[in-house]
């Protein structure tokens, strides 16, 4: 055999035994699959629809769904959670609504176990932490790890963060000084709630966890009782976090507060 004709022979029998070895090329993984529901009374939640997924979105590799099929009525009972059958569709569910008045107590354990037993993540921004909070149930409330029936007058909240490592607070400013916000008191919290940053109450002298984390069966679950005002919402450290509690919900946040590979946006 010619000199060049056997080289050529053992070079692609080299690259042939290591692409054996390395198998089929890697996929990239899918976009994160995620719900948002919105609507209700008390906030501006058409302009916040137009602000939080798409910055979202900047930041992590997600493909969002929008359920605005409320209107303005805090007692809408959406069609989408009629039954569980929404858990095969998403990864992850982002709550900014204001269902305050809904009471029905299936309907909301229903909501919340759907949570607990599928693992589908979620997000619950401030009037959805309100949400469900006249029923006799307290499913919600285990479902965030937390319960309130109250807030104090809006005013410039100085947010400290008690959890400096946590890759969910990575880049937030200390001091946090926000706009005039609602501090939403907590009546009770359960014991798998991990608080992430605190602020002091005037009206009632005691301080009070307004980002945390909480496990609840299967699902991971970030809460934030900031969000009142949309020039809250807007805020990019807000958004910031909210965007690295997303990922923390789906397991794809590491330790530097960065989307594991894969997952940052495309």
């Amino acid at each position: 055999m010619p000199r060049t004709l056997a080289l050529a022979t053992a070079v692609l029998a080299l690259l042939a035994v290591t692409g054996a070895e390395q198998g089929p090329a890697t996929q990239p993984p899918r976009p994160i699959r995620a719900l948002y529901v919105t609507g209700g009374g008390f906030h501006e939640f058409v302009k916040q629809e137009a602000i939080v997924p798409p910055a979202v979105a900047k930041v992590a590799n997600v493909q969002w769904t929008v359920d605005h099929t409320a209107g303005t009525s805090t007692e809408t009972l959406i069609e989408r959670h009629k039954d569980t059958a929404w858990t095969k569709d998403f990864d992850v569910v982002l709550y900014n609504m204001s269902f305050s008045h809904v009471v029905d107590v299936p309907w909301i354990e229903r909501l919340a176990a759907a949570h607990r037993d599928s693992g589908v993540g979620a997000v619950i921004l401030h009037g959805a932490v309100h949400s469900y909070r006249r029923s006799k149930t307290r499913a919600w409330g285990e479902l965030m790890g937390a319960f309130s029936m109250r807030h104090d007058a809006q005013r410039p909240l100085t947010v400290e963060v008690v959890a400096k490592t946590h890759p969910i607070m990575r880049g937030v400013p200390q001091p946090w000084v926000t706009i005039p916000e609602e501090l939403y008191e907590l009546e009770r919290t359960w014991p798998s709630m991990t608080p992430l940053a605190q602020a002091h109450s005037i009206e009632s002298k005691k301080t009070y966890p307004l980002i945390w984390t909480n496990t609840h069966g299967k699902a991971k679950v970030f809460v934030t009782s900031l969000g009142h005002n949309t020039a809250m919402i807007a805020d990019p450290v807000y958004l910031g976090v909210v965007s690295r509690g997303l990922l923390w919900t789906v397991g794809h946040l590491q330790d530097d507060g960065t989307p594991a590979p894969g997952y940052a946006a495309r």
